[in-house]
């Protein structure tokens, strides 16, 4: 029997703009659009919040995943949460399928899908800000989240063992700058071209700068200081945040007050003050199902997804805790692993399956992936993804680009030995590489020769 493939998985985020203005989707467009979309579909069904009432996206099932087609931050950023498939080629054609639908219905409504990772005009608009309950959460723990309302990126997931995840996660965190150079998306906001060709990296950057560092080093969106020794200290180091919270997958929930980490509330054997959305106050104990939740809370460059198996309990987290044997713990108890890489620009059409590819690929070739990554120091990597994030590819001397064109050759040979052809979604990465052309170098070309209107007309979705 042939070895089962790890699967992959895209979440693609896209700007929403108006073709007369060049601004970004409002609330009552939003609205408009997800109404249309399960009047059109039944498969969708509404997803309306409980305590704001709006509707903020649609869902369904498929194949026991919950997929979920939503506004991100903004409601002028469309988000597709899609079920993982077996393959890039069939994510890839899963995704377009849903592209297609959204795009046949903002045609009539004057807007399109764009290509970029940025709203080409809408800054950081809090009339725009979506109004999901979880964010009234949020919102008390996370600074200048506004700021995230004009940006889109695309995320890979890919499934991984226990014991390899935290070695995925440190490869693709030191790794994303090459990402950042290959997928670079947004030079263009504020209807102006901008100093940067990664602006959403300028946003998250700068916003950095601005809260203070123990939340920053949660929502960063960028390479942790350095790599993780193992996975006990990823998990001491997510688990340390305060910028947390105990909710169903973002669905209703609470806060723990008393300025406590997720380490501290596991630990602690009798009930906490807490908060819920709506400022109610209750007493909050944890509980195993936690366990399984509190990933979701951090904003890396790369982060892992992890639930527990039947046999994990709060004595045993709390022992591995308090014995310093964590990582052990993780391993003996932990399933449906993935990793999600951050990293990923905005791709133009035709070409949405390159960051998953190049993803999945390292994933395969962990060790060589590994090699390549001791070839520069920790902080060599981390100046690649600041000179990347504002120069693309045209700042890089040779010894980064061999760098660059290595990991490729180390994706394509991990894609290859699937046998399941993903490899041709690698030749756009491979093009620019050898043009030293990101998609944002076309977008700058576009915008230089006929404004907003030619960036729309050449990186706006087509049905």
């Amino acid at each position: 029997m042939a070895a089962q493939l790890r699967r992959v998985g895209l979440e693609l985020e896209f700007p929403v703009v108006e073709l007369g203005t060049g601004r970004g989707l409002d609330r009552a467009g939003a609205q408009r659009l997800w109404h249309a979309l399960a009047g059109r579909d039944p498969s969708w069904s509404l997803v309306q919040e409980s305590i704001t009432g709006v509707v903020t996206g649609v869902r369904r099932q498929t194949g026991g995943f919950d997929e979920r087609l939503n506004t991100d931050t903004g409601v002028c950023t469309v988000e597709l949460s899609l079920a993982p498939q077996r393959t890039v080629g069939a994510a890839v054609d899963a995704a377009d399928e849903v592209l297609r639908a959204l795009q046949e219905l903002l045609v009539p409504m004057g807007c399109t899908v764009l290509c970029a990772g940025i709203q080409p005009r809408t800054w950081a608009d809090p009339a725009r800000k979506s109004q999901k309950d979880w964010y009234l959460l949020l919102a008390r723990r996370w600074h200048l989240h506004h700021w995230m309302v004009p940006l889109a990126s695309h995320q890979a997931a890919v499934d991984v063992t226990p014991d390899e995840a935290v070695r995925a996660v440190n490869v693709l965190s030191g790794f994303a700058g090459v990402f950042a150079a290959l997928t670079a998306c947004s030079p263009v906001a504020r209807g102006r071209e901008q100093a940067w060709k990664e602006m959403r990296n300028w946003v998250w950057y700068e916003r950095s700068t601005r809260v203070p560092p123990a939340e920053a080093a949660y929502t960063s969106n960028s390479m942790p200081t350095e790599p993780f020794s193992d996975m006990g200290a990823y998990l001491e180091h997510h688990w340390a945040s305060r910028v947390w919270f105990l909710t169903n997958l973002k669905s209703g929930g609470c806060e723990v007050l008393g300025g406590r980490s997720f380490k501290d509330f596991l630990l602690a054997r009798e009930p906490v003050p807490a908060r819920r959305i709506d400022g109610t106050p209750v007493l909050a104990t944890a509980d195993r199902e936690m366990l399984d939740r509190i990933h979701q809370y951090g904003w890396p460059a790369a982060k892992l997804h992890y639930t527990f198996d039947s046999r994990a309990d709060l004595d045993g987290v709390r022992h591995a805790l308090e014995h310093g044997r964590l990582g052990d713990w993780f391993e003996e108890h932990a399933v449906n692993c993935y990793v999600e890489n951050r990293s990923c620009g905005v791709a133009p059409q035709g070409e949405e399956g390159v960051a998953a590819a190049l993803t999945l690929g390292i994933v395969e070739r962990l060790d060589e992936a590994e090699s390549l990554l001791k070839e520069l120091s920790w902080p060599q990597w981390r100046k690649l993804w600041l000179r990347a994030s504002t120069h693309g590819l045209a700042a890089e001397d040779e010894r980064s680009i061999a760098a660059i064109r290595a990991l490729l050759d180390i994706a394509e040979r991990g894609l290859r030995s699937r046998g399941e052809g993903e490899e041709v979604f690698l030749a756009p990465l491979f093009a620019r590489l050898e043009r030293r052309e990101t998609p944002a170098d076309r977008m700058i070309a576009a915008f230089r020769a006929g404004g907003l209107r030619r960036l729309l007309d050449d990186f706006g979705r087509t049905p």
